[in-house]
């Protein structure tokens, strides 16, 4: 029988979208002691910008959903399936701008604690053409981070790497059944204590996202 591991779980239909400068965003900050700190959200209206001030010492992720963004004065636009990373020793802030003037843009930002020294950006591919399987996010995040594309009614198990830990995952499209906890589109859950962690997509498609922290 499974056993209910402490949970706290975040509904997106009970959250709060703000509008700020042509983007909407919606902002989940985690008070639990792990390694991240918040998620947002932000959706860029036609000539959207927001800007994102951050702790020292943060990972910053960002995963584009759909549309083509520009990050501070990088030369080289950010377009769906890649994913922007950056780690900072001090407090800084991010203006990132939606690149496309005549579509939006969604994107999803992560920022996590990070316990290494030494500054950088990298911009990888995501490529999510291989489903019903874990793929890794970034190879520059110093925890476990995974992302999966699954048919409806597939199962799978994972084993942490360090027994014990945290949690947090995020359904991104469809539904799934994480830890016998409904999970939908934007619902969020943070569950503790874990050994091994189990799922099932109940619907096509269904897209995930978690961390170890």
């Amino acid at each position: 029988m499974l056993v209910q591991n402490p949970s706290r779980i975040f509904k997106a239909d009970l959250s709060v979208w703000k509008k700020e400068n042509s983007c909407i965003l919606n902002e989940m900050v985690i008070e639990e002691d792990c390694r991240l700190r918040r998620t947002i959200e932000v959706v860029f209206d036609r000539n959207g910008s927001f800007e994102l001030k951050y702790q020292s010492n943060s990972s910053i992720l960002i995963i584009v959903l759909y549309g083509e963004i520009l990050i501070n004065d990088f030369e080289k636009p950010i377009s769906a399936e890649q994913i922007f990373t950056l780690k900072s020793s001090d407090n800084n802030f991010l203006t990132i701008k939606n690149n496309l003037p005549n579509e939006k843009a969604d994107i999803l930002i992560f920022e996590l604690k990070s316990k290494t020294e030494g500054d950088f950006f990298t911009v990888e591919d995501l490529n999510l053409d291989q489903k019903n399987t874990l793929i890794q996010i970034s190879e520059n995040l110093k925890l476990p981070n995974f992302i999966g594309l699954y048919d409806g009614r597939r199962e799978e198990e994972y084993s942490l790497y360090k027994k014990g830990k945290s949690i947090f995952g995020m359904v991104i499209n469809g539904a799934f059944e994480f830890q016998n906890r409904l999970m939908e589109v934007r619902d969020a859950i943070i569950i503790s204590k874990l050994e091994t962690l189990e799922f099932e997509a109940l619907s096509e498609n269904a897209l995930i996202i978690f961390f170890e922290i």
